[in-house]
């Protein structure tokens, strides 16, 4: 899980400005990001595409060879 408590906020005008956080937890929330928007992005597909356009796993895996 992802552990956020050693975020350090930086004030300007006594108004948050930046966030300071372990690069490791900036790589676990880019991870995150990507993974949603990759996430979006195939919902995006799924209902953009023509059902009639699917072909079926099992017609791919005998025209493949794969049993």
């Amino acid at each position: 899980m992802l552990n956020l408590d050693s975020v350090q906020i930086i004030k300007e005008n006594e108004k948050p400005k930046f966030a300071v956080l372990d690069y490791n937890i900036y790589l676990e929330l880019k991870e995150i990001i990507e993974d949603f928007l990759d996430h979006i992005h195939a919902e995006s597909v799924i209902e953009n595409t023509n059902k009639n356009d699917w072909v079926d796993f099992q017609d791919v895996k005998k025209e493949l060879g794969i049993r």
